[in-house]
């Protein structure tokens, strides 16, 4: 059964009140034909001044809009549809609005007659919240970059200053160890130990520092690599020997497996052992009385594979990317105790990719131990970094 003309027209309107975003229906002439409840809203408007008029002529002629009249008059004759057309303008009932417009237009069958569909939806606050996005993130890249270059100017300091900071430093250790060893007459027993304090306290200094230059030598670029045929055997045992020490007066048991067999490599001889220092003095340090620490080292196709293990504090899993961090130490009572600047484990990091390596950390958890593995490469390419 055919419907008729007005039975058409509510569903239309029906339809288009049905649509959030302000909607009207303009005829050929550009005249309302009809509206719906958003536009009425939105503008603050009545249906006695808006059906039946000039579009332009709405609201006081607010909606004489001159993108507005290229649209309606220009563009949209040559197309069926427009999509996306912005328009930005300063309406007298709501103020200075973003809009975004859609067109449309329908070809009656029954009559030549076209009707234009016009959707108006409201973008100012969207544009706001881009504008406002762009800004800040235009804001973080400028601060990053200025971050970037404060930081470099930091490690160039730095890396410029270590000999003013290492000399008079030097000079302190020196002068303690000739009066320790009693060169030029005997002391008294309190004045022996507190020129040990004094020795003890620079030479625990001295490394702190010359951890902090080197990270920053390697921050700013500067660090360099010196290499030579490295005997890593010897080197490995070399160092064991030298924090055997501080092993036994924790009363912590040490294992060694270093393969007999093992090459020697073109290595930097003193990173190479600083490496190896940092690594197994951090056992040391972080393993309770009555525990055990280890090294293992062995050949794995072109490179050698060293990995220094301990059944100490261990690493809880949030913290396992903050621990090649600078400064960052694991916060348990335990670790409390220990002396340090956490810089030993990422600057070894840095140290063995220099090399041409890699450094990884594994832990079962808290109290569960760590163990670091690293390989280097038998032939290490000489490179600054």
């Amino acid at each position: 059964m055919k419907k008729s003309a007005n039975e058409v027209n509510e569903v239309a309107e029906s339809i288009i009140n049905t649509v959030r975003e302000p909607l009207i229906a303009l005829n050929q002439d550009l005249r309302v034909v009809t509206v719906n409840r958003s536009f009425y809203e939105v503008f603050m408007v009545n249906p006695e001044e808006t059906v039946g008029q000039l579009i332009y002529d709405l609201g006081n002629k607010q909606w004489d809009i001159p993108k507005l009249r290229e649209l309606l008059e220009n563009i949209l004759p040559q197309n069926i549809s427009f999509d996306n057309y912005e328009v930005e303008h300063d309406f007298s009932t709501i103020g200075r609005r973003i809009m975004l417009l859609n067109a449309r237009q329908i070809q009656r069958d029954s009559e030549k007659e076209r009707i234009i569909l016009l959707a108006i939806e409201d973008i100012t606050e969207r544009k706001e919240i881009a504008n406002g996005l762009e800004k800040a993130h235009q804001e973080l890249n400028e601060l990053a970059t200025e971050l970037k270059r404060v930081a470099q100017v930091k490690s160039e300091f730095l890396a410029n200053m270590s000999h003013e900071l290492r000399t008079p430093l030097n000079s302190i250790i020196g002068f303690s160890e000739v009066l320790y060893d009693e060169t030029f007459g005997s002391l008294n027993e309190k004045q022996k130990r507190y020129v040990n304090n004094v020795l003890t306290s620079g030479k625990h200094l001295l490394l702190l520092i010359n951890q902090i230059l080197d990270m920053a030598k390697v921050e700013a670029g500067k660090m360099k690599l010196s290499l030579s045929s490295v005997c890593i055997k010897s080197l490995l045992n070399e160092i064991s020997l030298l924090v055997a020490d501080m092993v036994r007066k924790k009363g912590l048991h040490m294992l060694l497996e270093i393969d007999e067999e093992l090459p020697d490599i073109q290595a930097d001889d003193l990173k190479m052992k600083e490496i190896i220092y940092n690594l197994l003095s951090n056992a040391v340090k972080f393993t309770p009385e009555d525990g055990q620490i280890g090294m293992k080292a062995k050949q794995i196709d072109s490179n050698i594979e060293v990995v220094v293990w301990d059944t100490g504090v261990g690493i809880a899993p949030e913290n396992m990317e903050k621990i090649f961090e600078g400064f960052f130490r694991v916060d348990t009572p335990y670790s409390r105790l220990t002396e340090g600047t956490g810089l030993g484990l990422p600057l070894s990091k840095n140290l063995v990719e220099l090399h041409g390596g890699k450094l990884s950390v594994e832990s079962g958890g808290l109290d569960k131990g760590t163990s670091v593995r690293f390989t280097i490469p038998l032939v290490s390419g000489s490179k600054v970094v």
